[in-house]
């Protein structure tokens, strides 16, 4: 526990770091194509799992995972030739001259951010894969050398005048990605020295391919929109604003984030597996632990919060920003944001935990559907401001969503 917190506080580090030297050395219009291609990522690691993650990952936790990994060795084809397909039609859009995809970048940046997305999709799943085979260790310092490592290594590579700017920082992601996932199945390949009973072996690949995407998928619609709602503002501002404004929102926003990843880090991790242990048991139970977490997620991310605002004077100037009431407001709204994203986090383990698949998805589907509309009323012809409380907005249909859907009671759970 305390060498993942570790390994997750030094990345973070890193990653913060990284945003300060590409501001410092590249620009702030480098920032804003570095933070397109991290909510890319992102968004891309939840839809290119195709619905089968969450079930997966559950079945590979078993005392007996063969199957579990020969459904994702099938499943390791079917991403890369979702990766192409993917692929070249946004790259086409771009050659084409489509002006909201070709307005901030080129094809050469949209081409590198796409192979970063693939790369971190692929690197990510495999990770979660070596989580849910109970080698935590090992899936700790792969997922500091995808988050923390890399940022690390390009930090020394900016302020060392490494060539290719940016364009350089994603080969050197990619390439992380690519080494973790040679490492990560070269385990899974070791581990998988029993062969699969015989019950596992009469069940033909298709099948289980369709089970275990049947169970996951009103997660995967979930973790979608989730995603998204963390990222859609951004893509919206990067069609109306100059590049240099959405740079100084990602900045601001990437200060502001770690009032999330700390306290994921710390109660997050251990959240969901606790609530799906104590949700079949006694409703006091479920309440006692569910008070307890949240008590815990409050305290962290106010804590944190209050430290940022403390902090961001000196975190301004240590990028050359100045310190104007605009960045000020701008980081304040995301701060408090992201306090109720962390509480999103909680919710979203207790909804899981308590199987409200048909709640999630009609609770986060609600969500979009007032926060799109909100993002292009609110961005367009204002400033960073207006990006965070488009944010803001969102946080909080996230978390009504949330509220509802784990509200339902785990003795009505299917």
């Amino acid at each position: 526990m305390l060498l993942r917190l570790f390994l997750r506080v030094l990345s973070l580090s890193a990653k913060f770091g990284l945003t300060i030297v590409i501001a410092r050395t590249v620009g702030f219009s480098a920032v804003a194509e570095y933070g397109i291609a991290v909510a890319v990522s992102v968004v891309a690691s939840k839809v290119l799992g195709l619905g089968f993650s969450a079930e997966l990952n559950r079945r590979m936790s078993r005392p007996q995972p063969e199957a579990a990994i020969a459904t994702a060795r099938v499943l390791r084809s079917i991403y890369a030739s979702s990766y192409v397909i993917a692929a070249i039609p946004c790259l086409a859009a771009v050659w084409a001259g489509n002006e909201w995809a070709g307005q901030s970048f080129g094809l050469w940046s949209w081409a590198m951010i796409l192979l970063v997305a693939a790369s971190e999709h692929h690197g990510f799943e495999v990770n979660t894969y070596i989580f849910s085979l109970h080698r935590a260790r090992a899936g700790s310092v792969m997922l500091f050398l995808r988050t923390g490592g890399c940022a690390a290594v390009a930090i020394v590579g900016l302020v060392c005048g490494m060539p290719g700017g940016i364009s350089s920082v994603f080969m050197l992601w990619t390439l992380t990605n690519v080494f973790v996932i040679f490492w990560a199945w070269s385990l899974i390949e070791r581990t998988a020295t029993v062969r699969p009973s015989e019950t596992d072996q009469a069940t033909p690949a298709a099948s289980s391919l369709r089970e275990t995407w049947i169970a996951g998928a009103p997660y995967y619609i979930g973790g979608i929109v989730l995603a998204g709602l963390q990222y859609v503002e951004r893509f919206v501002a990067s069609a109306f604003l100059p590049a240099n404004d959405v740079g100084r929102y990602v900045f601001a926003w990437s200060i502001a984030n770690a009032v999330q990843t700390i306290c994921y880090a710390t109660v997050g991790v251990v959240a969901a597996p606790r609530l799906a242990r104590v949700v079949e048991a006694a409703t006091a139970d479920w309440h006692t632990s569910f008070r307890i977490l949240l008590a815990r997620t409050i305290a962290i991310s106010m804590a944190v919060a209050l430290a940022i605002m403390l902090a961001s004077p000196i975190i301004f100037r240590m990028a050359k920003e100045a310190v104007t009431t605009t960045g000020f407001v701008t980081l304040a709204v995301l701060v408090v944001s992201f306090v109720l994203r962390s509480l999103g986090d909680l919710l979203w383990a207790a909804a899981v935990a308590r199987k409200a698949r048909g709640r999630i998805v009609i609770g986060m589907l609600a969500a979009v559907a007032w926060a799109c509309p909100a993002s292009l009323w609110l961005i367009p012809g204002h400033g960073t401001v207006s990006i965070a409380l488009t944010h803001l907005l969102a946080s909080v249909l996230v978390l009504i969503a949330l509220a509802w859907a784990q509200s339902r009671e785990p003795a009505q759970a299917s």
